[in-house]
Formats: structure tokens, C-alpha cells, sequence
């Protein structure tokens, strides 16, 4: 019967909560300590950035990252949080962290020596590997993956990124989660779009460990670029750049926006930059304007928190090209803070602590039970957002499909309008050229013989109709007009797709603070709705331009004759 009684209490103790422990990895046999992962090998979760969605099941894969390299045997574990016990404080427990399994027997089998583990079954050279996790239920916050790879009996790696994965559950609402990539992006017509940042960090709704000066938090600029999918500025489980590094430890995204225009015309269609608030502008909006096309549909964006260890607010790899082969409209973020990894600082004012070696980008720590963190005890569900960012549509430019050919030379790209509140801009890209009975076509570009000689202008570009929602004949909106900062000569911000970024112009910060490439004013006009809103075949509609900051769900619709 006593013996009953403590095999009942081991049980429990090897149950979905645990005392913590990191059992060993080592390889049988092996003489050998491990060595520091040298990038050769890496843990992936397919479908996954930083966050499972709980009871999921998600494919668990160790590959090789330069197409030569092999191992012969490996471990993946996966490890709960600690925490706690609620009945004994003194006691700590390891949450539960899912299951893994083998997706084949003849690969891999579960560990004989490790909780929560799989092994190889086979020791033969292999360049990949494919198990099962199934995630755990709701409440069990974060799960760590991490592998062990064994290139053969005396070299084995362990641990540290890219064999470790930090992974909590998705607590975010639905309007907070990026869409999927879409890798086939088939939409001819070129997007015009306006994004905002607004500030939410201060006292009142961070009040835990907030600095004591109010003069000293601040927001960086807005850096970030529309680009094509194979490229990527930052990526939970990848390492920060030296350019990422340097903003999100000191706020400066000078060296993150040579890295950005490095890659325009390979990769990179606009850099995005719009002016960072400090004391008493925290929650003032943050303008920026990006262009977007058929092989640039995506975008990532990122915002410094000052002062922090390396943390920093953004979204990455975000989708506009939708799977109905139209721009998405508009949509609204949360956005909480990222840890860059080259700091261990654990709060806003940390002594500068470098991580060594460095860690993989990820969520910064929740429900931390360092008192000295502002996340002591605090889950994300429970954490007031600490910015939001809002895409919106602004115009599309029509482009007609073209087949593809073998002879065609790619189209480089320029950089593009990044306009703030203030009328900042780094350069507007435009259309160089339109067709005569293009909606979006616009007029040659003609110097102001009233602007000045430092800051030569364009003569403004006509005014866009004016729109809004067409109500009983009449329409009462909005109507803008743009236009260009000049030099030598050249359309600064003007898009040119033959153009060689080596040669783009820089515009003078004086020029850029005084005088505006951007006017809205409201307006109102007759309208006309269309008797029959599907019958496409004589006429085609295109939506008439939008202003920044108004909707353009509007009736009112501009007619292009097809000739049939």
C-alpha cells in the first residue's frame, strides 16, 4: 500500500504542472560539451511567428540553413513556464507546456529520459526533420521549444537561437493578428497608402516603473518600407541587425534606414519614415505615406521606445494584397512591445547589460516575477496597448496587366513620399508619366515661377473631385490636390520606374519644414448614382481618389469607357 501511495505521488509530480527542470540533452555516447549554435542549423514552427494559438497543432521542423550541411541525431523539447505554486509560494511549477510527438516512427520517438521530449530514432545523416507539437490549452502562457542537433559523436549544438523558440499564447484579438502572406499577389494596379502610429505609453496607462521624468520617454521616428516578400527588415525569431540594434537600444534610425535604402529597386519599393513625439507630444499622430505594388505588397514598420533596453513597438511582413485581388482597405493594430535581444535589461531604465550571445527578436517577458520589471505579474491580455496603427487606402493608380516575358527587364523602384503631421517628407513617389485617359493620370511637371530659388516648386497638380458619400444629388467630402519639391530640375518626389535609385535626390530639411507638397479642404458638388452597380460590361468604374484621413466607401464613382 506505501508503495502505491509514492508511485501516486511521482505521478503527480510528472503531471501537467512540474517542478522545473532542464533534464540532459547530452548525446549518448558523446565525450564532448556543446558547442555555441554557429547558424547552420535552426528550429522552425511552421505557421507560426511568436504566438500559438492554444490546443493547435503545428508541424515542429530542425533544417539546415546552407543547403550542404547534415546531422545524424537530435532532441526537441518543449518547456513550460515556471511558476508559483498557488497552494505553497515556495514551491515553484512548471506549466504545461503541450505535447510533441513523431510524426513517423522511422524518424523519431518520444524520449525515454526527457518530459515533453522526442528523439531520432536513426542515427543517419538527414538535412531535416519534421514532428508534431500540440499547444496547450488556454492559461498556460508561454512554452519554450528548444532543439538538440548532432553533427556527428563529437560536435552537438544546443540551445540559443536559432535551436530555441519562445513561444506564448495568442491572446490578441482577431483585428490584431496579420493576415497570411499571400505569396500570388495578382493585382495589376499600383496602392497608395497612409499609415498613422498614435502613441498610447504614459503614466497614466503604464503607471508600473514609468520614468520618473516626465521630459524623458519618447517615441523614435517611424522607420519601415513597403517591400517584396523575400525580404525582411525584422522577423520574430531572427537576429536584429546592427541597424535594428542601434534603434531599438538608442531610439536612432539612421543606420536601420541606410539598411532599408541599401534595397530599394531590390526588394524595397518606399522607405517609410514619419517624425517621432517626445515630452508633452507622446499622443500626437505619426503620418507616413508608402506606395505598394504587384511584387512590393507588404510592409513592416517599427517605433523605438526611449528609454528601454532594446524594446520597440511595430508590425512585420503585414499583407495588402488580398486573396479577392483587391488592396485592402483599412484596419487598426494593438501594438505591444518587441525585444530586440542585444539588451537584458528588464526595464525602462536598466543599466545597459548586453546579451551575449545575442537572442532572437521576440515578445518582450510577460507576467515576469522580477519586481524590478513593469510587466511584474502581468499577462498581455491585461496590458493596455502601447500604441496603435491604422492602415488606410488612399488611391490606387491603374496599370494594365502586362504578360510576362523572358526579355523584360525588371523596373527599379524609387523612394517615396514620407510625409508626417508636420509636412515632413523624405520624397513623394509619383507617376512619371499617365495616359491620356488614365483617372490617375497627371499633368507634366512645371516649375512655379513663384517658388523660391532654394526651395523650387511644381505648380500644383489639379484638384482631385471631391468625395464623399453622394446623398440626394449632392456630395459634400473632401478634395486635395500635390505638388513636387524640385532639384536641378528633377520631380524629387515624383515616381519614375526607369529611374536608378543610386542617382535619387536628396530635398533640404528647410525646404521640407516650410513648404507643404499636400492640400485637403472641403468641398461640395453634384453627384449621380449608377442605376445598376453590376452591369460592367459597357462601363467601368474606378474609385475616385481619397484624402488622407476620410473614408472612400463613396457612391460617387469616376466612368472610364472600354471600347468593347
Amino acid at each position: 500500500m506505501l508503495n502505491k501511495f509514492f508511485i501516486a505521488l511521482l505521478s503527480l509530480s510528472f503531471s501537467r504542472e512540474v517542478f522545473g527542470f532542464r533534464c540532459d540533452r547530452k548525446p549518448y555516447g558523446s565525450t564532448t560539451q556543446s558547442s555555441p549554435p554557429d547558424g547552420r542549423f535552426k528550429l522552425v514552427v511552421e505557421g507560426i511567428e511568436d504566438a500559438y494559438i492554444p490546443n493547435q497543432l503545428y508541424t515542429v521542423k530542425i533544417t539546415e540553413t546552407d543547403d550542404e550541411s547534415r546531422f545524424i541525431g537530435f532532441m526537441i523539447s518543449a518547456e513550460g513556464d515556471i511558476k508559483p505554486d498557488p497552494n505553497n509560494p515556495r514551491r515553484m511549477v512548471a506549466l504545461y507546456p503541450g505535447d510533441l510527438r513523431p510524426q513517423s516512427t522511422f524518424t523519431a520517438k518520444f524520449s525515454d529520459r526527457c518530459l515533453y521530449s522526442v528523439e531520432h530514432t536513426m542515427a543517419s545523416p538527414k538535412s531535416f526533420v519534421e514532428v508534431y507539437w500540440q499547444a496547450p490549452p488556454s492559461g498556460n502562457g508561454c512554452v519554450t521549444l528548444r532543439a538538440m542537433v548532432v553533427e556527428h559523436e563529437d560536435v552537438w549544438f544546443e540551445d540559443g537561437s536559432p535551436l530555441s523558440q519562445r513561444l506564448c499564447e495568442d491572446l490578441r484579438q482577431p483585428d490584431d493578428v496579420t493576415p497570411q502572406l499571400n505569396y500570388d499577389c495578382d493585382i495589376c494596379d499600383d496602392a497608395k497608402y497612409e499609415v498613422t502610429f498614435i502613441g498610447m505609453w504614459s503614466r497614466h496607462t503604464h503607471p508600473r516603473l514609468y520614468p520618473e521624468n516626465d521630459w524623458v520617454p519618447r517615441y523614435s521616428d517611424l522607420v519601415g518600407a513597403s517591400h517584396a516578400t523575400d525580404y525582411i527588415i525584422w522577423a520574430p525569431g531572427t537576429l536584429a541587425t546592427d541597424g535594428l540594434r542601434d534603434f531599438a537600444e538608442h531610439a536612432n534610425g539612421s543606420k536601420l534606414e541606410g539598411e532599408i535604402r541599401e534595397k530599394i529597386g531590390n526588394g524595397v519599393r518606399t522607405l517609410i519614415k514619419g517624425k517621432g513625439h517626445g515630452y508633452r507630444k507622446m499622443s500626437n499622430p505619426t503620418y507616413a505615406f508608402f506606395r505598394t505594388d504587384k511584387t512590393n505588397h507588404i510592409f513592416t514598420v517599427a517605433v523605438a521606445i526611449h528609454p528601454s533596453p532594446d524594446w520597440f513597438l511595430g508590425v512585420t511582413r503585414f499583407e495588402l494584397c488580398q486573396e479577392d485581388k483587391t488592396w485592402l482597405q483599412e484596419r487598426e493594430l494593438n501594438l505591444y512591445p518587441w525585444d530586440a535581444g542585444t539588451d537584458s535589461g528588464i526595464s525602462y531604465e536598466s543599466p545597459k547589460m548586453e546579451t551575449l550571445p545575442q537572442d532572437a527578436v521576440g515578445r518582450v517577458q510577460m507576467s515576469s516575477y522580477d519586481k524590478n520589471s513593469p510587466f511584474f505579474e502581468t499577462d498581455m491580455k491585461d496590458l493596455h496597448p502601447f500604441g496603435k496603427l491604422r492602415i488606410k487606402l488612399i488611391r490606387t493608380y491603374h496599370r494594365e496587366c502586362e504578360e510576362e516575358e523572358t526579355t523584360k527587364e525588371p523596373e527599379a523602384s524609387t523612394v517615396e513620399s514620407i510625409t508626417t503631421e508636420e509636412g515632413e517628407e523624405t520624397g513623394e513617389s509619383e507617376d512619371k508619366q499617365g495616359e491620356p485617359d488614365n483617372p490617375s493620370s497627371e499633368a507634366p511637371i512645371v516649375t512655379d515661377p513663384e517658388s523660391s530659388e532654394e526651395c523650387p516648386m511644381s505648380q500644383w497638380q489639379e484638384w482631385s473631385p471631391c468625395d464623399g458619400v453622394c446623398d440626394n444629388g449632392k456630395v459634400v467630402g473632401y478634395k486635395w490636390r500635390e505638388r513636387y519639391h524640385l532639384v536641378d530640375g528633377v520631380a524629387v518626389e515624383k515616381y519614375d520606374p526607369n529611374m536608378d535609385p543610386s542617382t535619387i535626390k536628396e530635398v533640404s530639411r528647410v525646404c521640407k519644414n516650410h513648404y507643404d507638397d499636400f492640400e485637403r479642404t472641403e468641398c461640395e458638388d453634384d453627384c449621380f448614382e449608377t442605376e445598376d452597380d453590376n452591369d460592367l460590361t459597357v462601363e467601368r468604374r474606378v474609385m475616385s481618389p481619397v484624402a488622407p484621413g476620410f473614408g472612400w466607401k463613396s457612391k460617387r464613382y469616376l466612368l472610364k469607357r472600354i471600347s468593347l
